[in-house]
């Protein structure tokens, strides 16, 4: 007879509204059905809430940030990207589904997913049809610490081959404050201008911090 493992029930977090409280009990139960022979599930959730302020934050971590809180004896950091790679995949399901721009909340916090604890900056573009639902989730460039090359021509003519009629665009911040440079305003503005003449509006450009997001249309700087 084969024998059969007991494994705690796991529910990936893909939005807000979730609890401290909760976050650990998922981050315990996590632990213990990656790996079962762990002697402190409970003391090493507490510390990935203490040191990356919630579970989904840990989720998103680079595997090297959360082998300085699991240690590198322990084979949970890969398998925590695994996680991760499993909650994204389920996360942009449910945006291809729906009104991107619908769920704010939920938009912000797959990006904070994809983004938040990178090291270097990401510049990713969502393609939208005209019922702000998702065509496509790009990364159009990555760069250094402080700087991601962006080509507006590229992201129009991609754009046009998909038939997208407006784009959110997404840029982390690795030192972690979300607010624009000018050189983040004045690449905007001319890839919104650039996108006016092609019938493509850019809708939003959301900056990711470390749990912080700065909205361009939030803020006033696209109409």
């Amino acid at each position: 007879m084969s024998e059969h493992r007991q494994y705690a029930p796991v529910t990936l977090p893909l939005g807000g509204g979730i609890s401290r409280a909760d976050d650990h009990t998922f981050l315990q139960d996590l632990i213990r059905t990656l790996d079962t022979t762990h002697s402190a599930p409970d003391r090493l959730a507490a510390s990935f809430l203490a040191h990356f302020g919630s579970a989904g934050m840990a989720l998103s971590a680079h595997v090297g940030g959360l082998d300085e809180v699991a240690g590198r004896e322990t084979a949970l950091p890969p398998l925590l990207a695994v996680a991760r790679e499993a909650a994204l995949r389920l996360f942009r399901a449910r945006v291809r589904r729906t009104d991107v721009l619908a769920g704010r909340a939920g938009l912000e916090a797959y990006l904070q997913a994809c983004m938040g604890h990178e090291v270097i900056e990401q510049f990713r573009v969502l393609f939208l049809d005209e019922g702000f639902r998702l065509l496509a989730d790009e990364l159009m460039g990555t760069g250094t610490v402080n700087h991601s090359p962006v080509y507006p021509r590229e992201i129009m003519r991609r754009a046009l081959a998909l038939g997208a009629r407006l784009l959110v665009l997404a840029h982390n911040h690795p030192a972690g404050q979300p607010e624009p440079s000018p050189a983040d305003i004045e690449m905007t503005l001319r890839i919104a201008q650039i996108g006016r003449i092609m019938q493509v509006t850019v809708h939003d450009h959301i900056i990711v911090g470390n749990g912080r997001t700065h909205s361009f249309r939030e803020a006033g700087l696209l109409i």
